[in-house]
């Protein structure tokens, strides 16, 4: 091997050991920087799903729908009936399905007044 190639060799490698160190660390940095691009696309689409939510809570009618739907508010003149069994037998062709009670209403419902009285007794009401 020729001293201008011996030359050559080390300069290059003097070269790669004092640049090497500050490409891994700009290539960290670009990794860094787009992992950050996308937390903030992210961030943006959360503020503008929140300001769209906003908006609907500003809206009276999304309010008393909302309050319908959730806390079952009624308005004014109006009745609600809230059906909690819904389940219907698929044999049936009837449009209106009767529960089959295992006992007399007065009975269930002498048995649900002792229940709650049972359970209000248990939870400490401090009497």
């Amino acid at each position: 091997m020729s001293w201008q190639a011996g030359v050559f060799l080390a300069v290059l490698a003097i070269v790669l050991v004092t640049f090497l160190p500050s490409i891994n660390s700009a290539l960290k940095q670009a990794q860094q920087i787009a992992a950050l691009n996308n937390e903030i696309d992210a961030t943006r689409s959360e503020v503008e799903a929140l300001r769209e939510k906003n908006e609907d809570l500003k809206d009276p009618t999304h309010i008393a729908r909302k309050a319908r739907e959730e806390q079952y508010y009624v308005e004014k003149g109006k009745n609600a009936v809230i059906v909690t069994n819904q389940e219907t037998s698929e044999d049936d062709d009837s449009d209106t399905v009767s529960p089959q009670r295992s006992q007399p209403w007065y009975l269930e419902l002498l048995e649900s007044i002792e229940e709650v009285g049972n359970s209000s007794n248990t939870t400490g009401t401090g009497q």
